[in-house]
């Protein structure tokens, strides 16, 4: 099922206490797993691509296989651009068909309130849901509740909050900042690092608005794993890796689930 904007699916999974899987492909291979993944869970799923793929590849090409794989799809797909630097790369996603777009603002601050404000309804017009992050994912940064409450009241669909996780390391999430983010926030949340999140950390922060987890790190160390076997045919190191992608995609679905959702 393909999901043209990704607003609803959002407010939805707010609404009900569970977090979309939004993991990072870049290639056929990777789509395809993670959808069956999706299918045998009857879960929402999120695929996305980095903003290095869409300078690689067109985004029209992804967003044209995307398509196609969630229109044979039982479940709701959507299409993400991750961490979109300029509004260009944003803007020139949303044109090929992407139904939600991260714009990275780190470092930006306060600044990035107004830029929101007025970008927010052109994303909109387009028909699509717009995230937005003003930390890095790394380091000591942290969310100020304070300003990612401005940013939701400016337009941002989804706020990527800074309480712990790190891309590409095992981390534990501050549960108390999350807490109190939620608290002034209240608005959808989105958590990044996902790979290296704490099960249980996880677990407590979807009672906390986190509708969005992003899962790179896990998919492409598996994909790693299996370079270098010697396999006899490029056949059958596809099906392996669909095979391998698709048990560890299962694996991060379940955890971003609601108790008795999946």
């Amino acid at each position: 099922m393909w999901i043209r904007d990704g607003r609803a699916l959002y407010r939805d999974a707010f609404r009900r206490g569970y977090a979309l899987p939004a993991f990072n492909i870049a290639s056929l291979e990777m789509a395809q797993a993670c959808v069956r993944a999706a299918e045998r869970l009857r879960a929402p799923v999120i695929l996305q691509t980095y903003r290095e793929e869409i300078r690689r590849v067109a985004p029209r090409v992804f967003a044209a296989m995307v398509q196609a794989l969630a229109e044979g799809a039982s479940v709701p797909v959507l299409l993400h651009l991750d961490h979109g630097e300029d509004w260009g790369d944003i803007f020139l996603a949303l044109r090929a068909g992407y139904g939600s777009v991260m714009w990275d603002a780190q470092g930006q601050g306060e600044e990035a309130v107004e830029a929101v404000r007025a970008h927010a309804p052109l994303v909109h017009a387009m028909g699509a849901a717009l995230e937005v992050a003003v930390e890095p994912f790394a380091g000591q940064a942290v969310s100020d509740p304070g300003l990612v409450a401005a940013l939701i009241q400016a337009g941002a669909d989804v706020v990527a909050v800074a309480v712990g996780s790190k891309h590409g390391e095992e981390s534990r999430l501050d549960l108390g900042l999350l807490r109190r983010i939620a608290q002034e926030a209240k608005g959808p949340l989105a958590l990044h690092g996902g790979s290296g999140i704490h099960a249980g950390d996880l677990r407590e922060a979807l009672a906390m608005g986190v509708v969005k987890v992003n899962v790179g790190t896990a998919l492409y160390r598996t994909l790693r794993s299996l370079l270098g076997r010697g396999y006899d045919h490029h056949r059958t190191f596809y099906r392996q890796v669909e095979e391998e992608l698709e048990r560890v995609a299962q694996e991060y679905i379940r955890r971003t689930q609601a108790e008795g959702k999946a």
